[in-house]
């Protein structure tokens, strides 16, 4: 069976053999004389590797003898004819032929002279002589293998550089969201286009281009995972680390849960990563879209509740390899479902990492816990959204922005109107733009669609009344009666001083590299700006606002006929009381825990120069029977830090963060972390909780640039690594595409080897 193989193999037909276009033939000697060759030809070898003994026969001369040999040879021909030699200025040979001293129909023709009659017919002629059949089995016959092919010829390799061009190529189109699979041949044509043909250096034989979607996905798979590998390495080498993770639905209505990780690197730095997407309703083992039997169907399948997201969270830090006994907090953006403190996610979480820490063996071993936290931004949010859902006359404000910015969105003759009344205008009013959305979902959204109307205010009226007056719009009159109410100006300007001072918080919260530390320096001085705002007037503002649209017919309606009474009643009923609610819901949102309470007072300056030492210790001994940190030990270095700040003197610690930045900075350049290991140590797990879960909403908004309308059906795995690439891959100039080259070739057996440096 093998044999009758290998002789079908070098007797079939090539797809790129081409009929040669040269007239010569063995009776045309003369053409031969045109025909420019080269005299240094290069050593054939034999089937065995040996130097096969000079090809030139008796009277190959070019000086004794004419030969007959055409300029229409084609390499093509030798690609599924390993067995074919071309010598230049000779002719055709067959290693076979010759190794075994077999002469087709009696002739020394192949064998000890040159065939030269170069036509591709001629070659196939000679694959069906039986003297040549005789050949194929006799080297099966030495070798004992089936492919007579990797016998005769070395394997061909492909140079490493070659490679990283074309890893190089697909690493561009992952990181600016270009569909890959489709664009990526087309890049590499247009390298070719360029003069940099990559194709040909890849490409090798009819079949091994390299530019299929099963090479091009697993190109992409090996990029994504030396980032991934990289980034897992230096977590496992932490001390510390959090997890953080949020859900979402994508453009294919599948839930997705993205989790980030933070952790303290080796120089003692706060690192934020991207670590998996992953889909959150597909069962352990059935992927999303796979049917499955509905006998095994169950409410983890269909429901996104506790059980769903605990088992994806554990199922990830378990094959990841990451440590249950370092994994110190656990972010999450504080639904029910996440933080039920009897059934809730992070719970649950918590009770499988004590279960794999627990050993029956040693009943004394320290337990760590992981501390589950709520996103401070969606608390902040809630805060302020909650505040002023107690006021109706901030409630009807909400709904007239919404109508307004309906009025003008829906329709483009009305937005052509408002821009043209704005050009008309601008040498006197000087405003340009358009409403915004206050978005329900995003109640600090609120605060910017403020800022811009306050701006535009006096043109959209002009509009609204141009509408009304023209077209007799009954919404257009309806919003001009409610926008010249005094109560509608009062809650704008109201809203314009308080809601950007909770929207720069916001800000500040969302930053990944703050810590809980910052959250409450932050939020401490938004409050004390609040309580200044409680007091403010807002009588030269609305006074502004009324003159500005006076000036263009425009007639505010007060409700007493008097700015100051109104101002007065408004200050009263409203402004203070709402400024109020806002920062009661800040210190009942932000209570701190034992916890918190206790890490803040580790790490304040002034506890350590004017604190009592037994309450720091105490302070210490809640962290570390949570943390699974020896207590005895850590509380002598903090009865020795404190004697150590008070000698340092009080320009030793400028800020409070200047504890958690000495601490945790690696022992090379710090002698903190030496002199007081585990005080340092909690100095690390204070900074790796994780005060938001911004990062993962940041990941959605990339995740919509990704998988689009066009690219719906994209996979969860091909998902996962583009967002990792568009995450965490560094600059193309600074990817190692060598390691990506590296492990591609030895994921598997390949017939074309990579010349690694």
């Amino acid at each position: 069976m093998a044999q009758s193989r290998i002789t079908r193999f070098f007797g079939k037909r090539s797809a790129n053999d081409d009929i040669s276009n040269s007239d010569c033939s063995e009776d045309d000697p003369s053409e031969n004389a045109s025909c420019s060759h080269d005299r240094n030809r290069p050593t054939e070898l034999d089937g065995s590797g040996d130097q096969l003994p000079s090809l030139t026969h008796p009277g190959a001369s070019s000086s004794s003898k004419k030969l007959k040999i055409a300029q229409g040879f084609s390499h093509t021909w030798k690609e599924s004819r390993p067995w074919l030699i071309y010598v230049e200025k000779e002719g055709m040979y067959c290693t076979l032929c010759r190794k075994y001293n077999k002469k087709p129909f009696g002739r020394t023709s192949w064998n000890t002279t040159p065939s030269v009659r170069i036509r591709l017919q001629t070659v196939k002629n000679h694959e069906e002589t039986a003297e040549h059949k005789d050949s194929v089995k006799l080297e099966l016959e030495l070798v004992h293998t089936k492919n007579v092919s990797e016998v005769l010829t070395a394997p061909q390799d492909i140079s490493t550089d070659a490679m990283v061009e074309a890893f190089r190529c697909l690493y561009f189109l992952c990181k600016n969201d270009i569909a890959h699979t489709t664009n990526f041949p087309k890049l590499l044509e247009l390298e070719k286009v360029l003069g940099n043909d990559i194709l040909s250096k890849i490409k090798k034989g009819n079949n091994a281009k390299y530019t299929s979607e099963t090479a091009i996905q697993e190109f992409l798979q090996c990029l994504s995972e030396v980032i991934e590998t990289d980034i897992l390495t230096e977590i496992r080498k932490s001390d510390s680390y959090a997890l953080m993770f949020d859900e979402t639905t994508d453009v294919s209505v599948i839930e997705q849960m993205v989790i980030h990780c933070r952790f303290i690197d080796p120089s003692g730095n706060l690192c934020v990563r991207y670590l998996k997407i992953l889909d959150a309703l597909a069962k352990s083992g059935v992927p999303h879209g796979h049917e499955a039997d509905m006998n095994e169907l169950d409410d983890t399948v269909i429901t996104l509740n506790a059980d769903t997201i605990c088992t994806k969270v554990v199922n990830f830090i378990e094959s990841s390899n990451l440590s249950y006994e370092t994994l110190r907090g656990v972010g999450t953006d504080g639904a029910a479902v996440m933080t039920g403190k009897k059934n809730g996610a992070v719970k649950k979480i918590v009770e499988r990492q004590q279960e794999k820490q627990t050993d029956d063996h040693n009943p004394n071993k320290l337990i760590n816990k992981a501390l589950g936290q709520h996103c401070a931004a969606h608390k902040l949010n809630l805060a302020a959204k909650q505040a002023g859902s107690e006021f109706s006359v901030i409630q009807r404000f909400k709904r007239v922005l919404a109508q307004l910015h309906n009025f003008y969105s829906r329709s483009a003759v009305r937005s052509s109107g408002l821009k043209s009344v704005q050009e008309i205008l601008k040498r006197t009013l000087q405003e340009t733009g358009k409403v915004n959305n206050p978005s329900e979902t995003r109640w600090l959204a609120l605060g910017e669609c403020t800022l811009k109307l306050r701006d535009i205010l006096t043109s959209v009226v002009i509009s609204l009344e141009r509408e009304t007056v023209e077209r007799a719009d009954p919404t257009a009159a309806g919003l001009v009666n409610l926008m010249t109410r005094f109560e509608f100006i009062a809650t704008l300007e109201l809203l314009r001083q308080v809601l950007p001072t909770v929207n720069r918080l916001s800000a500040q919260f969302q930053k990944s590299q703050i810590d809980f530390c910052a959250v409450k320096i932050a939020l401490t001085a938004t409050t004390a700006i609040l309580n200044q705002k409680a007091a403010m007037d807002l009588t030269q503002d609305i006074s502004v606002i009324g003159q500005k649209m006076e000036s263009h017919g425009i007639k505010l309606k007060y409700n007493s006929g008097n700015l100051i009474d109104d101002v007065n009643h408004f200050k009263e009923k409203t402004q203070v009381p709402f400024i109020e609610k806002v920062i009661e819901n800040l210190h009942v949102r932000f209570q701190d825990t034992d916890i918190m309470t206790a890490f803040s007072a580790i790490f304040s300056r002034e506890n350590y120069r004017n604190g009592e030492p037994e309450q720091l210790c105490q302070h210490v001994e809640t962290l570390c029977e949570h943390f699974a940190i020896p207590k005895a030990k850590a509380t002598n270095e903090v009865k020795d830090f404190m004697f150590y700040v008070t000698a340092a003197g009080e320009d030793q610690f400028v800020t409070q963060d200047d504890f958690l930045q000495n601490l945790t900075m690696s022992p090379d350049t710090s002698i903190y972390s030496t002199s007081f290991p585990l005080l340092a140590k909690l100095a690390r797990i204070y900074r790796v909780l994780p005060p938001h879960t911004a990062d993962c909403e940041r990941d959605f908004s990339k995740l919509k640039l990704i998988k689009t309308d066009i690219r719906n059906r994209m996979g969860e795995s091909t998902l996962d690594h583009l967002l990792r690439i568009r995450t965490e891959g560094p600059p193309i100039g600074e990817y190692p595409f060598e390691n990506a080259v590296k492990l591609w070739s030895q994921k598997k057996v390949r017939r074309y080897k990579i010349r690694l440096k």
